[in-house]
Order: C-alpha cells, then structure tokens, then sequence
C-alpha cells in the first residue's frame, strides 16, 4: 500500500508532451508538403506555357513560309490560339512579327506569347524566333 503513495504521475506529462512535439512535427510537415505541391504546381503551369509560345511560334513559322512555295505574309498580328487539347487547357498563344529588308534578303522576327491560366494561377512565357526569307 505505500507504494502507491509514493507515485506522483510522472507518465502523464511525458505523454502530453510527446504528443504535443509529434503534433508540431504533424503540422510543419503539412506545411512543407504544400509548399512543394504548389512549387510543382507552377512549374508545370509554367511549361504548359512555354509549350504553348513555342507551339504558336511554330504556327506562325508554317504561316510565313507555306509549303506550296507561295510569297510570305508577316503580319503585324496572328489571331490568338486559343488551345483546348489534353494537357494544354486554358492555355493560348499570340503571335507577333516585324520584317527588316536588308539588301535582297528579308529577316522576319517572330514574338510568341504563351499564357496558361488555371484555377487563378498564371504563367506567361515568351520567345522570339528569326528567320530569313529564301
């Protein structure tokens, strides 16, 4: 009998304890992964777009030369592409493109603007292209 007298409940405030470290543990470990979902989020958001001015480059690029050999048009502006394909949804591209003519050859710069927008996210990505008349 007097050894449970002696007893002070040493185990309850180690176990609080414990549960409350593994508790921190708990949440800053959430916090870590959800920073890296949302890191991995945006760089995949941002090659979508990449992809997305490369693609409309591209475009652009057929357009300018066309295979059946006809004379290249460089508008100022291509229409916008608006792209709804697996994987590149809520994406589009914009094309621009200047011309300089220097002796008898004609140098086109092309300027591609892909956009992806996706849940409030968004990421822009730009290329120029150049290219020379035949």
């Amino acid at each position: 009998m007097c050894y449970r007298q002696q007893q002070r409940g040493f185990a309850l405030p180690v176990a609080v304890f414990i549960i409350v470290i593994m508790a921190l543990l708990g949440a800053a470990m959430v916090g870590i992964m959800q920073s890296g979902q949302q890191g991995v989020a945006t760089a995949v958001l941002s090659t979508r777009a990449f992809f997305a001015a490369d693609t409309g480059a591209q475009q652009a690029l057929a357009n300018l030369f066309p295979l059946d050999g006809s004379a290249a048009s460089c508008p100022a502006s291509y229409p916008a592409v608006n792209y709804n394909t697996s994987g590149m949804t809520g994406c589009s591209a914009a094309v621009t493109c200047s011309s300089v003519v220097v002796g008898s050859k004609t140098y086109y710069t092309l300027t591609s603007t892909g956009t992806c927008v996706i849940s409030g996210e968004r990421a822009v990505r730009q290329m120029e292209l150049r290219a020379v008349s035949p």
